[in-house]
């Protein structure tokens, strides 16, 4: 016991953080002690299977294709799908912790609390993220890193489907780079007599010191469920690998609720009714209060989200009884309010500024899809989102305390308003042969009130979007994809309207006229779908046209900090490959290997082209999961990525990337599960065991160290 506790001494930890993680893997130490132990005890008797349970067979991340047509993803994008299990067992503090290390996805997190996932080179309103089936991005989403995934909770949703590449035909504006839908748990019970159910979480992260629950009870019978859930998290300030130490400030902390209600009035009909709430009451921006590269003091003194806050509402009907118009429909009504309140003070400056940011979205959706014979599949719907814009923000002097209004963020009353249609299909030409193709109507009405010296704008704008695609199947189980794809985002409030600082020690101005930036991809790709062995290989090509940016206007505010304004200035040129490889070894041990890489250049004002802004370098994981037993799961892992030395000027200037590049990483880390019956169960990894120091390309805070995070969950 004494030399396992110099031992963690030596890895340079606070004490109470060394205190925590011995413990910690005392626990750990004895529970595989107690598994290698055989079991003497009677076995237990086989468990139900119930399709909500916490306790469902483990999973791995899936690669979609023509196997899972149910889930309503067209054949030739290419998809994966993250289970609950593997949410559990990543140990996720926010959601985006549950995506960093899932292939394809690279993470960047700019301050603790937040994230931002980058698909095939693009990031903020480049990816559209769902939650069941309605949008989550809103008017005030930018192109760059953003919060708002983060602020739904990690422990309600059920499973995650990613898609690469574009996917405007049926999601429209946004979705360029992929879509993250995110599809959350329902109450579902089987029989006709109420049952009930719940479950506690308990959080520890030894990294920052994370403590945090989730509670949740179900109820119900198989006609009518009812689900309700609240949880909490509270964190210290992160330390960092090597000789970082503790970053401050980086401590935050998170609360939310959440309700569902599931009437099934008959087989294959639901209606639900759900409500979500989350909040982080006060989160620091790290990068902004701390001297980043190229600086020689902070940007700001002050810099804190107060609060964060999304409030979501949803009813969805689902009738899969099947008529002559169509096999399954479903409808959404849904309500989302996103606050974005802020409190700053410029470096040094007694002018606290507050502001009050919120966007309002009303969105309503409907889809049928219909199978006409053996060969053919059609898809179409119609959606429409409502965007309401408020906004306002007042200066204090500190030293007088005299409070004055002035021009807020984003223009007040703002609205953006968009409308589509679509259809797609999917035909079957010949054996083994399968044609997709899809098109939809988009139109966007966005209007901007006059405000400060900023005269009044109204946009009216249309979009017609495509894809096709081929799926050749040569032999069982082995696919060869080919697609086309055109995808757009319209400029939201945020590109037009947007006024004050920006990351990178920036000011943002307003502008007149935008137009939407395009995106037309190409991807070739082969899927082979054994007993033992998956693999996945796709290769990719993007011109991207219109990409809005922020261009230097080549003044300087009183401050310091850069005048810059949205134009559609640039041509982009994307291009990566994305592998996936899992081989069953042997009967309980597998490989999973992923790697995946972008390059990218663009277009600059001057002529010429330059490395592409932001790009993430070459990354991927490689990992051995091994079913022990029925009770116990481990999998050693290890998670790299390669220098990133192609930079853009935009880069060389941004304070959270080093102008000389970003150094290369790996990481060694080891998770598992432990199962006592079928009420409690322990997700615990052991993460950055070398304690490497490093930062994930463009990130604004250095990466954990050395550390070990753990959840317990109880079932009753």
């Amino acid at each position: 016991m004494g030399k396992r506790h110099s031992v963690v001494a030596r890895m340079g930890l606070a004490p109470r953080a060394r205190i925590a993680l011995t413990v910690l893997l005392v626990a750990l130490i004895t529970l595989v002690t107690r598994v290698a132990t055989p079991d003497t005890q009677e076995p237990s008797p086989p468990e139900t299977s119930d399709a909500n349970s916490s306790e469902r067979p483990r999973e791995t991340i899936q690669i979609i294709g023509v196997q899972n047509p149910a889930l309503g993803i067209e054949d030739t994008i290419p998809a994966i799908l993250v289970s609950e299990q593997n949410l559990r067992v990543s140990v996720p503090q926010v959601l985006t912790d549950a995506l960093r290390g899932v292939r394809t996805v690279a993470v960047q997190t700019t301050t603790p609390g937040q994230g931002s996932p980058f698909i095939r080179g693009l990031t903020g309103s480049g990816i559209l993220n769902l939650v069941d089936g309605t949008r989550l991005n809103n008017a005030i989403y930018r192109a760059a890193p953003t919060p708002y995934i983060a602020l739904v909770e990690p422990r309600l949703i059920d499973q995650i489907e990613i898609l690469r590449g574009p996917a405007s035909v049926r999601h429209g504006s946004d979705a360029m780079g992929g879509v993250i839908q995110l599809h959350t748990r329902r109450p579902v019970f089987e029989g006709s007599s109420w049952q009930s159910r719940g479950t506690i979480i308990g959080i520890f992260n030894s990294a920052d010191l994370a403590r945090g629950m989730r509670a949740e009870v179900e109820f119900g019978n198989q006609e009518l469920g009812f689900m309700g859930g609240f949880s909490g998290l509270e964190t210290d300030d992160l330390e960092g690998g090597g000789n970082v130490g503790r970053q401050i400030p980086s401590a935050y902390s998170s609360l939310g609720g959440d309700l569902a209600v599931l009437w099934t009035p008959a087989k294959n009909q639901t209606l639900t009714f759900d409500v979500q709430y989350a909040q982080q009451p006060k989160s620091p921006r790290y990068d902004e209060m701390t001297t980043g590269f190229g600086q020689s003091h902070p940007s700001a003194s002050e810099f804190y989200y107060e609060p964060l806050e999304r409030l979501f509402g949803h009813i969805q009907y689902q009738d899969a009884r099947g008529s002559d118009y169509f096999d399954s429909f479903r409808f959404d009504l849904s309500f989302q309010r996103i606050r974005d309140d802020r409190r700053t003070r410029d470096y040094e400056s007694t002018i606290q500024v507050r502001e009050r940011n919120s966007s309002k979205l009303l969105g309503i959706s409907a889809v049928a899809t219909k199978r006409i014979g053996d060969d053919f599949r059609l898809n179409w719907g119609a959606d429409g989102y409502l965007d309401w814009v408020s906004s306002d923000r007042d200066d204090t002097d500190t030293l007088t305390g005299l409070t004055t209004s002035v021009p807020s963020r984003f223009p007040n009353g703002s609205t953006m308003n968009t409308y589509g249609v679509h259809s797609d299909f999917s035909l079957g030409l010949l054996p083994g042969l399968t044609l997709d193709g899809g098109i939809r109507y988009s139109f966007i009405d966005t209007e901007i009130p006059g405000f400060g010296s900023s005269p009044p704008g109204h946009s009216q704008l249309s979009d017609v979007t495509g894809s096709v695609g081929i799926l050749l199947e040569i032999w069982s189980n082995t696919e060869f994809i080919a697609s086309f794809r055109r995808g757009f985002r319209a400029p939201n409030i945020f590109d037009l309207g947007a006024l004050g600082p920006r990351p990178g020690n920036r000011f943002n101005e307003p502008t007149s006229q935008l137009s939407p930036e395009i995106i037309y991809t190409t991807d070739l790709g082969f899927r082979y779908h054994g007993d033992t062995a998956q693999t996945e290989i796709f290769f990719y090509y993007s011109h991207y046209d219109d990409k809005i940016e922020s261009l230097s206007t080549g003044g300087l505010t009183p401050e310091g900090r850069d005048i810059v304004k949205s134009v559609n200035t640039k041509e982009v040129r994307l291009a990566g490959v994305e592998v996936f490889e899992r081989i069953q070894l042997r009967e309980s041990i597998s490989m999973a290997f992923s790697f995946f890489w972008t390059w990218g250049e663009q277009s600059q004002v001057t002529g010429g082209f330059e490395p592409a802004d932001r790009i993430p370098p070459l990354q991927g994981s490689l990992g051995f999961p091994w079913q022990i037993n029925e009770r116990f799961s481990i999998e050693p892992y290890m998670r790299f990525a390669a220098s990133q030395r192609r930079l853009s000027a935009r880069d060389e200037r941004d304070p959270r990337i080093n102008p000389l590049g970003t150094p290369s990483w790996a990481t060694l880390n080891v998770r598992g599960q432990f199962k006592w019956g079928k009420h409690t169960s322990l997700s615990a990894e052991l993460r950055n065991l070398t304690n490497s120091s490093y930062r994930e390309h463009g990130s604004g805070i250095q990466a954990q160290g050395i550390g070990l995070a753990c959840s317990l969950h109880l079932v009753y």
